[in-house]
């Protein structure tokens, strides 16, 4: 819950012009909302505050970009977009538990509840390497399609490319994906994992979607100082980098 402040503030310090994209932030028209209040220990009135505000931006012709704090938010946000997009998340873990600790609506159950809102064929996780074998199963079985940490080496791009290319993308960044060498700030970290720059070459892909929205997730500041830079400046790089490849008229 302390992972959005956090995140604005490590932002503030970030310069606005990034020389390796040879892109200025300030071209891009941005608004921050500030944070949904959130109904301690009541999801369903959690998520109705989500889904509502969410619905507002969209109405309003606006992508948003959500800020976690725990992975679930995704499943409200998704919720109120009519049109539901393709799912494509960022992930060491594959979340895609029938519930944990008998809680359907738990960080490690929302990609299934996800799969619910948009299909399961619609989703696509990338650096997965961690799962009960019952959830790989699962996956397996429904048609989720996955790559796994140990084929994301080569033109991790391009692989992304082909599966959503012309597509409508949501687009979700569990910081846990990161090797917990650069990332020590998330809740369950998971070794080995993605650079920061193997990350950033991969976004390539977005050039060929459309982006209708994204979130980034899992950054516990209480653990880490570090996490939180990270976490603004990968979100700086896929604005930047959407941006650049479509045209910032947006």
């Amino acid at each position: 819950r302390f992972a959005p402040n956090a995140i604005r503030e490590a932002s503030r310090a970030i310069e606005a012009y990034d020389l390796l994209e040879a892109y200025d932030l300030l071209g891009i028209r941005l608004g921050d909302l500030g944070d949904v209040e959130v109904s301690f220990g009541n999801f369903e009135e959690t998520s109705r505050r989500v889904e509502e505000t969410v619905s507002g931006i969209l109405e309003a012709g606006v992508i948003p970009l959500c800020l976690g704090g725990e992975h679930t938010i995704t499943y409200p946000v998704l919720k109120a977009y009519k049109d539901k997009p393709f799912y494509l998340v960022y992930d060491a873990h594959m979340d895609f538990r029938e519930d944990y600790l008998e809680n359907r609506f738990s960080h490690a159950c929302v990609t299934r509840r996800v799969g619910e809102l948009v299909g399961y064929e619609n989703i696509l996780i990338v650096g997965v390497r961690s799962a009960l074998k019952d959830e790989f199963e699962d996956i397996k079985g429904l048609g989720v399609k996955y790559i796994d940490y140990n084929s994301c080496d080569g033109d991790l791009a391009e692989r992304i490319a082909q599966v959503v290319d012309g597509k409508d993308v949501y687009l979700s960044i569990d910081a846990d994906v990161f090797d917990p060498k650069e990332t020590a700030g998330v809740c369950n970290p998971e070794p080995p994992g993605l650079t920061f720059r193997e990350f950033v070459s991969s976004l390539d892909f977005l050039k060929k979607v459309n982006m209708v929205g994204m979130d980034f997730v899992e950054i516990s500041p209480l653990y880490d100082s570090y996490a939180q830079i990270l976490a603004a400046k990968a979100i700086f790089k896929v604005l930047l980098k959407y941006e650049r490849g479509r045209g910032a008229d947006r």
